[in-house]
């Protein structure tokens, strides 16, 4: 159920993602190193990750309601994702390509696994996303709508509608040792679905991930993540 939502999604979410199969053209690779960083909404059927630079493999750690540290990239225009492979003559499987974008040097991956490998497209989905502080700058909120309907979101005393796919942006004016800013998503109806007050630093960078409910759950499914 969450993946099908997903997927039924991905048509919206090109709008502000990189992916491997979208902006091809309008995106070029990057000559110089890039960082990035990786987040798996959902939990992956695999025990170990690689990435691929140059000619060395190396694990990456993803972290429980975190992003994963920052890891480097040279002169690359891909991040290869690797699994163990069960083969001895090929160590290391292909299981995810993601793009990186020559208008940022900074990207956050999402991690989908989409469990299919029709038409080539490899089981785990890198969705990719302007990470650097000119686009996501300190004392700020980022909200995603991941669900297959606009929403109505209220924070900081501003209310705006999010179409399926899309992201808003909210930078704060937060004192040094930060403060809570009330939280509620409506439907296009006025129905509350979510709320609840949420607390960042004046350096901090907030991003809330707004799912539909789990299966046989009613409440939204909302993911927060800290810097």
């Amino acid at each position: 159920m969450f993946i099908s939502r997903l997927i039924t999604l991905l048509s919206l979410l090109v709008t502000f993602f990189v992916t491997t199969t979208v902006y091809g053209e309008e995106l070029q690779s990057k000559a110089g190193a890039s960082t990035f960083t990786m987040i798996a909404p959902s939990s992956l059927p695999y025990e170990t990750l690689y990435y691929l630079s140059g000619a060395e493999y190396i694990p990456i750690e993803l972290r429980k309601d975190r992003r994963s540290e920052p890891y480097s990239i040279s002169s690359a225009e891909f991040v290869e994702l690797y699994t163990d492979h069960t083969d001895p003559e090929v160590p290391y499987r292909l299981i995810g390509r993601g793009r990186l974008a020559k208008t940022s040097d900074e990207i956050l991956f999402f991690l989908i696994n989409v469990a299919s490998n029709k038409n080539g497209r490899l089981p785990v989905l890198m969705l990719g996303l302007d990470d650097s502080k000119s686009a996501f700058p300190d004392s700020s909120f980022r909200f995603i709508n991941f669900i297959n309907a606009p929403l109505v979101v209220e924070f900081d005393h501003e209310q705006f509608r999010m179409k399926p796919g899309q992201q808003k942006i909210s930078k704060l004016d937060l004192p040094a040792g930060g403060d809570f800013t009330p939280f509620r998503v409506k439907d296009t109806k006025g129905k509350k679905m979510a709320g609840t007050r949420l607390f960042s630093h004046a350096q901090g960078r907030e991003m809330v991930l707004i799912f539909p409910p789990k299966e046989g759950k009613k409440r939204l499914n909302i993911q927060y993540y800290s810097d």
